[in-house]
């Protein structure tokens, strides 16, 4: 039994040893990728440069010992002596700074990549990532090994090169005047090592766990900076009151860290006051070993300076193993993040969507939660939306419309039950397949920092070609921007369609929330002949007339397709031949406008009340 959990507990601290270095084989992939050379010389300097310090005690030695034994050999005594200690002080500066010189390279040329990675992979996953905080988590602490900690870890790696081996040139040295002292060094440099290391790894576990007060902080900095809260933050005087938010955030991540730092530097200072007793300890058996005659002065001094000289190695090799770990556990953080599924990765082989639609889309009981949250926001919704179909979701907020329109899309997997296409499985087809065969306008769509032509022609991406802005704009986009009515003010653009639609940038303009709305449905415009669209409260920012008339227009476009659109403003929802309303993730009721008032359910409840705005007075049958 007790072998038993020996070898378990062995095999824990081997497996926490191996997932420790996972972060550092990612790394080393990388490097081998990205700057194979420039990594292989940063090497070799260190290695170089570690070979410095023990020429210099060994130079030291002979100097010493020619001047105080053999005085009268004069210079050329000397020279040989003094050249080897300059040029053992000549090399060290140089891969100093040609180590400087290679970190840095290796930097531009690595950094960029694993950023470009990070990238990569945030588009890749599912959507439902975004709604977790383990992801945010792994993401934030890893985009911290892509900054200037990846600098630190080339440089961290490279001096610990040279301190092995300057270390080792040194117990060699010891070994000579007597082995006692090579084998105390040795155990206090690994006592300070694993000391050093296992404090480090304990405080960056606590440092991990306070990740979301740091975003906390760095999302309320963000906001304070930030070009669209500027006005409004200044309007209602908030700077002081959101800056409390800051403080408060601060204050709590800085406790939450304080007994671990605490704890880190009370461990460093015990060590580093054992650490000096030690060589104390060992320059003083130096003295004895001198005094009985076993070695000479120039040994004693060179080996004194070489004590002091070791002290510095340790310490600085202590300290640099210390924030090495921390930033391999960084690697390691990234490196999970890296290998987080792709979508539509645990589905194995995926089939391509039918096209065109016949039988339609079918809800089975499907119900959906969020990631970390046991509440369903969608319960057992069964419905069907058939080709031809404009279909209204209408509901009050929460209530679940555009979680139906992201279950729709395959851009959520629902918990419960199934969605079928054509009877297959949505969940087995290819995800970017079935996005190509749908388009879609959302409420919070995106104000890209690009020219009109761009934000336009993001809608069908093979439009637009990289660099491509010196060239003539497509007629396709040209004729979106007319048919959403964006054109209007298009036209009256310093630039026209090359205008950049951000104050950022130089000659950017900004527009206003309405116009950005009509550009957005310029991309589903120009995204012609797709099965499923969608509008998920687009014109929020029109007027109910307009609003109307958008609507109107853009189903005579899509004439014969699968259309689903939500609207707050149930004025709207006539245009549809099939009202879905939805009550707290539940289909409540189905039908056409008049049907729906006839019953005098829920959507005649709403219907009646968003009538007495528009006309002043209790409109029981507002039609």
């Amino acid at each position: 039994m007790i072998n038993s959990n020996r070898d378990a507990g062995g095999a824990s601290r081997l497996a926490r040893l191996r997932t420790r270095f996972i972060g550092l084989g990612y790394l080393i992939g990388v490097l081998r990728r990205n700057a194979l050379l420039a990594s292989t010389l940063l090497v070799l300097s260190n290695l170089v440069s570690g070979f410095a310090t023990p020429t210099i005690v060994w130079a030291m030695t002979g100097l010493v010992d020619v001047i105080t034994e053999s005085p009268a050999d004069g210079w050329p005594g000397v020279l040989p002596w003094l050249a080897a200690f300059s040029a053992a002080l000549l090399v060290r500066s140089v891969n100093t700074e040609s180590s400087r010189y290679l970190a840095s390279v290796i930097y531009q040329r690595v950094s960029g990549r694993i950023q470009l990675d990070v990238a990569s992979k945030s588009v890749s996953v599912p959507l439902s990532s975004f709604e977790s905080r383990a992801y945010y988590d792994k993401l934030e602490t890893g985009k911290q090994a892509t900054g200037p900690n990846l600098v630190d870890v080339l440089n961290e790696f490279g001096f610990l090169v040279s301190t092995a081996v300057s270390a080792a040139g040194l117990l060699v040295l010891f070994v000579h005047a007597h082995w006692a002292l090579a084998v105390v060094l040795v155990v206090t440099m690994i006592a300070n090592t694993i000391v050093g290391a296992r404090s480090m790894s304990q405080f960056v576990s606590v440092n991990y766990k306070s990740s979301p007060q740091r975003q906390e902080i760095d999302y309320w900095a963000a906001l304070l900076s930030s070009r669209r809260a500027a006005a409004e933050v200044r309007a209602y005087q908030l700077g002081e009151y959101l800056l409390g938010f800051w403080r408060r955030a601060f204050e709590r991540y800085v406790t939450g860290i304080k007994d671990a730092r605490f704890r880190l530097a009370v461990v460093q200072l015990l060590s580093a006051c054992a650490h000096d007793v030690i060589i104390w300890m060992n320059s003083l058996a130096l003295v004895v070993v001198a005094s009985r005659g076993t070695i000479s002065v120039g040994t004693l001094v060179a080996l004194l300076y070489a004590s002091g000289r070791f002290s510095e190695l340790v310490r600085s090799a202590s300290y640099s193993i210390s924030q090495l770990v921390q930033h391999l556990m960084q690697l390691r953080h990234l490196r999970e993040f890296l290998e987080l599924a792709d979508e539509g990765a645990e589905s194995g082989i995926m089939l391509l969507p039918p096209r065109p639609l016949l039988d339609g889309i079918r809800f089975h009981g499907v119900g959906f939660r969020y990631p970390g949250s046991d509440r369903l926001v969608i319960t057992d919704l069964n419905m069907t939306l058939s080709p031809g179909d404009r279909v209204a979701l209408v509901g009050e907020n929460g209530s679940g419309k555009s979680t139906i329109v992201r279950l729709l899309l395959g851009l959520y997997r629902p918990t419960q039950g199934r969605i079928t296409v054509d009877g297959v499985d949505l969940a087995e087809l290819d995800p970017a397949a079935w996005r190509l065969m749908a388009t879609a306008v959302f409420q919070d769509f995106m104000r890209y920092p690009l020219t009109v032509y761009e934000n336009i022609g993001v809608g069908r991406i093979s439009l637009l070609k990289e660099g491509d802005r010196g060239n003539a704009v497509s007629s396709e986009i040209v004729e979106a921007a007319r048919r959403s009515g964006a054109h209007s003010f298009v036209k009256e653009l310093p630039l026209l369609f090359r205008t950049v639609l951000s104050k950022e940038f130089d000659g950017g303009v900004e527009l206003s929330t309405g116009q950005w709305q009509r550009l957005a449905m310029a991309r589903a415009y120009v995204r012609k002949n797709r099965e499923v669209v969608v509008l998920d409260e687009p014109t929020s920012a029109l007027d109910p007339r307009t609003e109307v008339q958008v609507y109107r227009q853009f189903g005579s476009a899509v004439e014969g397709r699968c259309t689903v659109f939500i609207s707050h403003r149930l004025g709207s929802a006539r245009l549809a031949n099939r009202i879905l309303v939805l009550k707290e993730g539940r289909l409540v009721e189905e039908g056409s406008h008049q049907a729906l008032l006839e019953s005098r359910g829920e959507y005649a409840r709403m219907y009646n009340l968003q009538a007495k705005w528009y006309t002043g007075e209790d409109a029981g049958n507002v039609e």
